[in-house]
């Protein structure tokens, strides 16, 4: 790693030459990226050798002050006090940099015996040799200016770049049981036998278990079994059979090995269905033993713990499973409900609940309000019956993600992932709610932590490519879009995201093209968008269709209006597209908040009208509070802010 980080725009590289020559011939090191090939690698690699700079030089020039990535490397050093600013052209500096002493270089000829270079060398001087002056406690000022920052920025870093490392050490996937029982109505038993021996698993500490979402896209498939091994990069593969007849129960298992396909343990249980909870702990055990790993005590309750006692509301909440997430999702509200009926201690049963019943906000908005009061109950009844757990710390994160409580929402998700093992932690939304406050690495971090044991689910992968677009990194998300071509799932979000990439990036003739392939024989996702296809190179006749669908009830909730406003902005009806963030977000409290910071929308946030957007959302009162001001907006005096 190089002492000496240039940030600079690409513009300017033959006049920031000299410099780096001057530097070198010192005798220090210096990193410029002149040859970098772009992609997945310049980022992590900038983010490398920008941590590990012992100083940063920012070049200011009249293209660098628009550029938002050398805006973020200067930020990034002065927070940790490392910043050394220097200026060509008189260029007018940022409003934050203002204050920090800037050395000009304007006329400069690249001569070592100018005062201005000599100047310039001996800020770095401490800085490269490592003698920072100390404060009366003994700490740098650099050390104490924007720690906090900079470690979180370190630790998204570091977890992002363990994404592409293969699982390590005992790891597991859990491949659905076959419904021997010859009635596909038993399907949700042998669904949830295998589930819940997912769930067992995943609270054993010393194993990777891949996530129940990519297990089951094996479901159904005649399968290699090693090959599934490699491609989900686990020791080992568990496969098996549930045959229920009346009140009898038949399990088969057997455990492989998935280097050698060897048989490591195998074994069949006849039991009565009121056995089903010892079996199920039994069965759990066993594999813990094959794979000769240390059950602690505490693992041992968690997996004994079944959270009913009552067979028959096990049963009922198994069925409801299949309804969820779907929008026959008032069918898994009724289970659920049921089985509560019969045991209303059945803590996961409540959770299930307040799940469905979000869910069915979306599926049906003209009964949300309903539906929110009920979830509100159904956590409150989480809250007294798990305190202080990750479930309950997950359950305050909604709640608060709701009502708009940003810090709330930060502080229940976040700690509901320190708490929980990997393999369990909402990853995902705690990684939503990060890209909502601006904070797009982080949010990245979270959502390859998700992958790490997710790697097949679709539903990670958007949520992937949707991070990586707000991050600024498109052709990472392009490639992400390419290898999520083949996962199983509803793509039409994941199309939809790509339309407008290509938007962003000018490709109008592809983005057409694929919205029409996508969306032009399909009313599930917009009902307009079929008659949309039709008109997309006619902007009078395509605004009119949005309009329209602006004032239908049938689009009255907070995604649908949300991707109006970037039709709106797309055609140049800058009024309508805030007119329905604001419908969308500020009085319908839409939970695709995130949206706004889309690249798409980019032209909107350069309005004064959306500060007084992001203002009524409750960000900027987040932002100040916490002075995590993420990477689109930062403090201008006490009272105002700049966005971006």
């Amino acid at each position: 790693m190089a002492d000496i980080f240039v940030s600079y725009a690409r513009t300017d590289k033959a006049r920031v030459a000299p410099l780096v020559a001057a530097l070198e011939s010192r005798g220090w090191s210096v990193w410029w990226d002149p040859e970098i090939a772009p992609g997945q690698e310049f980022d992590r690699r900038i983010a490398q050798e920008l941590d590990a700079a012992k100083a940063v030089i920012v070049v200011w020039t009249s293209a660098s002050v628009d550029s938002r990535w050398v805006r973020g490397e200067a930020r990034d050093a002065a927070d940790r006090g490392i910043l050394v600013p220097v200026r060509l052209d008189k260029a007018k500096l940022p409003i934050d940099a203002r204050a920090m002493h800037t050395t000009d270089l304007d006329g400069w000829d690249g001569v070592a015996d100018s005062q201005s270079y000599h100047d310039l060398c001996r800020a770095l001087k401490p800085l490269v040799e490592r003698q920072p002056a100390l404060d009366v406690a003994g700490t740098t000022a650099q050390e104490v200016a924007g720690e906090r920052e900079h470690e979180r920025a370190r630790a998204a870093r570091e977890a992002a770049d363990t994404r592409a490392q293969p699982a390590r050490g005992i790891s597991i996937c859990v491949l659905p049981f076959a419904n021997m029982s010859g009635d596909a109505e038993q399907e949700y038993f042998s669904d949830g036998i295998s589930e819940d021996i997912i769930t067992d698993l995943s609270k054993v500490s010393a194993l990777t278990v891949i996530s129940r979402n990519s297990a089951f896209t094996f479901k159904g498939k005649h399968v290699d079994l090693p090959q599934v091994a490699r491609q989900l990069q686990v020791s080992h593969v568990l496969e098996g059979s549930v045959r229920k007849s009346g009140n009898r129960l038949r399990i088969t298992a057997q455990l492989i090995d998935g280097a050698t396909n060897g048989h490591v343990w195998a074994e069949r249980y006849d039991r009565d269905l009121s056995d089903i909870f010892a079996l199920q702990d039994e069965i759990s055990q066993a594999i813990v033993k094959a794979l000769r790993l240390k059950l602690l005590p505490e693992e041992k309750r968690a997996i004994e713990e079944r959270g009913t006692e009552s067979v028959e509301a096990y049963d009922k909440y198994l069925r409801a499973r299949p309804f969820a997430l779907s929008p026959s999702v008032m069918r898994a509200v009724e289970l659920y409900r049921e089985a509560l009926a019969l045991d209303p201690q059945f803590v996961q049963c409540w959770v299930e609940l307040a799940n469905a019943l979000r869910l069915s906000t979306i599926f049906f908005p003209e009964a949300a309000a309903a539906a929110k009061e009920d979830m509100s109950r159904a956590l409150k009844r989480v809250l007294a019956l798990a305190p202080s757990t990750a479930m309950s710390y997950t359950i305050q994160g909604v709640e608060s993600l709701l009502r708009y409580d940003w810090q709330g929402a930060e502080q229940g998700y976040s700690k509901a992932v320190e708490l929980a093992k990997d393999n369990e932690a909402p990853f995902s939304v705690y990684g939503y709610v990060l890209a909502i406050l601006g904070r797009h690495e982080e949010a990245l971090a979270a959502t390859y932590a998700a992958l790490r044991v997710d790697p097949l689910a679709l539903s990670e992968s958007f949520h992937l490519q949707f991070h990586l677009d707000l991050a600024g990194r498109p052709e990472e998300a392009d490639a992400e879009y390419a290898r999520s071509k083949d996962l199983p799932g509803d793509h039409a979000h994941i199309e939809w995201r790509a339309v407008t990439r290509m938007w962003v990036r000018g490709d109008t003739a592809r983005a057409k093209q694929r919205f029409v392939a996508a969306f032009g024989q399909d009313t599930s996702s917009l009902p307009f968008y079929p008659a949309l296809a039709q008109v997309l190179d006619e902007p009078e006749r395509a605004l009119a269709l949005i309009r329209a669908a602006f004032d239908d009830p049938h689009y009255q909730d907070g995604w649908r209006l949300g991707s109006l406003a970037h039709w709106a902005e797309h055609y140049g009806d800058r009024d309508l597209a805030f007119r329905a963030l604001r419908r969308a977000y500020v009085e319908m409290h839409g939970q695709t908040v995130l949206d706004i910071w889309m690249p798409a929308l980019a032209g909107l946030r350069r309005d004064p009208r959306f500060k007084d957007l992001v203002r009524d959302l409750g960000l900027y009162d987040y932002w100040r509070k916490s002075g995590k001001w993420g990477e689109h907006a930062r403090p201008v005096g006490d009272s105002d802010f700049e966005v971006w």
